[in-house]
């Protein structure tokens, strides 16, 4: 099955394709050469819907135009898989409030989160609910397809509430090459955490806080990442550098280092390893 979003239409809006057709290839073809990322043990489990986060209500930035035209002033909210999404459209999801309204995005996209191992989470763009009627679950109803021939119609997750904090939701081990990253060279193995949302340091935060609150736990001992990857791309993956080959089993991070855009601090969180 070829994945590969320069060749896919994955960017999908009520206003239409054209212009976010450009947008998508735009960026997402812009690392042409990163490698297509190996097969995991996610692609032999059934799919499933990791998590929706009601990350912003009525505040999508200006800047957001150009991810969907209608974004500014709009709810945002980022939905994960378990596999990497192939082929979808707004439609495809029904936000279903507290009060039982059912709300259809606007637009749908990957990106930021474009880039060739990414492409798990959707951001989910329009009137999703409020603070009066906060959205309460995601359904998928459409035909949005997923890696190795899956299907995501049926999936369906509850909705984190939109003063929670950003939680790791997905963690997928590899082997240093094996996927496009700016780890250093001494790298030997590369664990790619997704969060909920896009995250980035709170303020004040100590200069190399952000590396040091992650304790990954290998099958003979608990290390710190020696460097941090795939920063500063306003996403919610981040690449864990370690220099041990030693398979890890699970991603532990510290509470209140990391913010979401509305500017919650993280929980302590944590997720197993997937390989």
């Amino acid at each position: 099955m070829n994945t590969n979003p320069c060749n896919r239409g994955l960017f999908a809006s009520a206003w239409g394709p054209g212009l976010g057709l450009l947008l998508l290839l735009s960026s997402a073809c812009a690392t042409p050469n990163s490698p297509a990322p190996p097969a995991t043990e996610l692609d032999q489990e059934p799919p499933r819907l990791l998590n929706a986060f009601f990350g912003l209500d009525e505040a999508l930035p200006e800047r957001a135009r150009l991810l969907c035209r209608a974004a500014p002033g709009r709810d945002g909210m980022p939905v994960t898989f378990s596999r990497r999404v192939t082929s979808m459209a707004p439609d495809d999801f029904v936000v279903i409030t507290q009060s039982g309204a059912r709300k259809t995005p606007l637009c749908a996209t990957l990106r930021p989160a474009n880039e060739a191992s990414e492409g798990h989470t959707v951001l989910l763009i329009g009137d999703l609910g409020s603070a009066q009627d906060p959205p309460a679950r995601v359904d998928v109803v459409g035909d949005l397809l997923l890696e190795a021939d899956g299907h995501a119609r049926g999936l369906t997750v509850d909705v984190t509430p939109l003063e929670a904090g950003p939680t790791l939701v997905l963690a997928i081990a590899y082997a240093a090459g094996m996927i496009g990253s700016d780890c250093p060279q001494a790298t030997r193995q590369i664990v790619q955490v997704t969060w909920a949302g896009g995250v980035q340091p709170a303020q004040g935060a100590a200069p190399d806080a952000h590396r040091t609150m992650y304790r990954v736990l290998t099958d003979s001992s608990t290390v710190i990442p020696t460097a941090l990857g795939d920063l500063h791309d306003n996403d919610n993956y981040v690449h864990l550098c370690l220099t041990t080959p030693i398979p890890a089993s699970e991603v532990r991070a510290q509470a209140g280092v990391l913010v979401d855009p509305r500017g919650d601090l993280n929980p302590f969180t944590s997720v197993a390893v997937s390989r």
